[in-house]
């Protein structure tokens, strides 16, 4: 893994792709529709499963990323994203993997210390609070949403 984001262009092998609906130009980025549950189409168990129920309740989340120089988009146009697996990979161990450990070691470190059951966790949550600061930080430097990189426009009426 060679960090988190600064992969280039994602065309490789093991780059994640989606398609994303475009919901507003603005300059030179573009507002995407990011639907959580665009996974649930491709599954089999899609009609019994509760947890696509719940998603459909959900909204949207909207993103805004880069749009290459010249790229003719418009709203209501699909644009297919792709993203590197390492830059992925190491979105999700920052968002997933280090709260997890670091509270886990938190609560060990403190529990092996000697702390009242009380002390430990309080210890071990005011530690899983710190460790969402990275996160914190790369969500406001924007470098996941720089890391998906536009590959192709479909136009809005072509589904």
């Amino acid at each position: 893994m060679t960090g988190c984001c600064d992969d280039g262009l994602a065309t490789g092998s093991r780059d994640l792709r989606e398609r994303l609906r475009v919901v507003a130009v603005k300059g030179e980025s573009l507002v995407v529709a990011a639907d959580r549950a665009s996974a649930c189409a491709a599954c089999a168990e899609a009609k019994g499963c509760g947890t696509k129920a719940l998603l459909s309740m959900s909204r949207t989340d909207l993103m805004t990323i880069d749009r290459p120089p010249g790229l003719a988009v418009a709203a209501g146009d699909a644009v297919e994203v792709a993203i590197s697996g390492n830059s992925f990979l190491a979105g999700i161990g920052l968002a997933y993997l280090l709260p997890a450990v670091a509270f886990v070691i938190a609560l060990s470190g403190a529990t092996g210390a000697g702390l009242s059951d009380g002390a430990s966790a309080l210890v071990a949550l005011i530690v899983l609070v710190l460790s969402f600061l990275p996160v914190i930080f790369v969500e406001r430097q924007a470098r996941l949403t720089r890391a998906l990189k536009v590959l192709d426009v479909i136009p809005g009426g072509c589904r």
